[in-house]
């Protein structure tokens, strides 16, 4: 397998929001609308974010956008689902922490209480500090906010 992570150029964007739409359709919540292609554009020059390519095709992304609070928000990951279960939302992760630790910048994220497979995994990446919200979103929508202290 040809994968290259590198950090995302203002020209990926349309790419970057079109994977977004095809893998928000397996998110819980799936009926509310994804990021738009104007945000997208704004991440890719100013956030904190990287890219997944096979073979040149844009396949992952992850994006974390600075906070008032000093830290990082990790707002998305995502793979396309035919790349899935390859270990290449790890390697997304694995660049960004490793792009938070030289910043020695803290991120945070959230996670759905019942999506467990999700919680081990980001518990493994180092983000063990957690928080529960009643209602996080919407009534109905709990969520844990994880955080991950940078390394030292």
């Amino acid at each position: 397998m040809n994968l290259n992570i590198r950090p995302s150029e203002p020209g990926d964007f349309l790419e970057i929001a079109a994977l977004d739409r095809i893998a928000w359709k397996s998110n819980s919540n799936s009926e509310f609308i994804p990021d738009g292609e104007h945000v997208w554009r704004i991440w890719c020059e100013n956030a904190l974010m990287f890219t997944a390519l096979l073979e040149g095709q844009i396949i992952g992304a992850i994006l974390a956008f600075p906070c008032l609070n000093d830290t990082f928000c990790i707002h998305k990951v995502f793979v396309h689902p035919d790349n899935r279960s390859q270990k290449i939302g790890a390697r997304l992760f694995e660049a960004l922490n490793s792009e938070l630790d030289k910043l020695q910048k803290d991120g945070w994220l959230t996670v759905s209480p019942d999506n467990e497979s999700a919680h081990k995994l980001y518990g493994k990446w180092g983000f063990t500090h957690e928080t529960f919200y009643k209602g996080y979103y919407r009534s109905y929508e709990d969520r844990y906010v994880l955080m991950r202290k940078a390394s030292k």
